[in-house]
């Protein structure tokens, strides 16, 4: 009983072995040429080189696909490089007053500042830049041409923007008389005159331009040395030293400024009235 159970088991099990044979055998050239391709394809796949190089006209072969030595390179390149370099950007002058701009404007405007002639057409090629940094390094250039020296920056960087194009642009005449205004200022000034060629009350010559040049020297010995030798020239003498020192100190620039043509009125009118600090010689 039990060599026949063992003879219909194994009957069974080479039945199914032959329909599994034969199952195969019907499978289609087709799939089975089908499967092999994609093998081969994965394969390739794995082991080719990175296939999606550039194609002449400088895009991919196939769109929206990116090789691997593309990705590499733009995983090497610095965040903020690419953050800064979006060409949209600079449409429309955005980022005008910061280094960034500096991309926009190109090397040829790097450094423009520290070269540009300091004439109308040098401070105009400057202006054009939009560029503060270069603005400041043109203007520093102005104010050592005219023998002066910043004393505070930020006093500068003041006055910066409205000529640097990212607020305004103007004339070089117009920074000059800035600059003028800005020293001959009463209390705390960001800028002050050198005084590097000496420059006394002694020496300067008795006019406007003398008178202004021993001013920003914010001394009352050198203002009254330049006045003496002004009240001398119009005939006038001092009577009252304490009268006379009393108006200095309203044209020295140690309290004020006033003018080269007030000086001379005041000395006028000191010499006309009676009991004054000054009469004219011929009384």
């Amino acid at each position: 009983m039990i060599a026949r159970s063992l003879t219909m088991a194994c009957c069974i099990v080479a039945s199914l072995f032959l329909v599994l044979v034969a199952a195969q055998d019907t499978l289609s050239p087709a799939c089975t040429q089908s499967g092999h391709s994609l093998m081969q394809t994965k394969r390739s796949m794995v082991s080719a080189e990175p296939a999606a190089s550039l194609s002449i006209n400088g895009t991919l072969p196939f769109p929206g696909l990116e090789s691997a030595s593309v990705l590499v390179r733009k995983a090497n390149r610095s965040a903020f490089s690419r953050l800064v370099s979006r060409s949209h950007l600079f449409k429309g002058g955005f980022c005008r007053s910061h280094p960034c701009s500096m991309l926009a404007a190109g090397d040829k405007g790097r450094g423009l500042g520290a070269t540009a002639a300091t004439d109308e057409a040098g401070y105009q090629a400057v202006a054009k830049l939009k560029d503060d940094e270069e603005m400041k390094t043109f203007i520093l250039r102005v104010i050592e041409d005219y023998d002066c020296h910043v004393k505070d920056e930020g006093g500068l960087m003041g006055i910066v923007p409205w000529f640097s194009g990212t607020a305004a642009v103007q004339s070089l005449d117009k920074l000059e008389n800035s600059l003028l205004f800005a020293i001959l200022a009463n209390g705390k000034r960001w800028i002050s005159y050198k005084n590097t060629a000496g420059t006394t009350g002694a020496d300067t010559p008795l006019d406007l331009q003398g008178y202004m040049e021993v001013a920003i020297l914010r001394k009352d010995i050198e203002m009254e040395t330049f006045a003496r030798r002004l009240v001398e020239q119009m005939g006038v003498k001092v009577t009252d030293e304490g009268g006379f020192a009393g108006m200095i100190k309203y044209h020295s620039g140690a309290a004020a400024f006033q003018s080269f043509d007030k000086l001379q009125s005041e000395i006028q009118s000191a010499a006309a009235l009676p009991h004054s600090w000054a009469k004219a010689k011929s009384m």
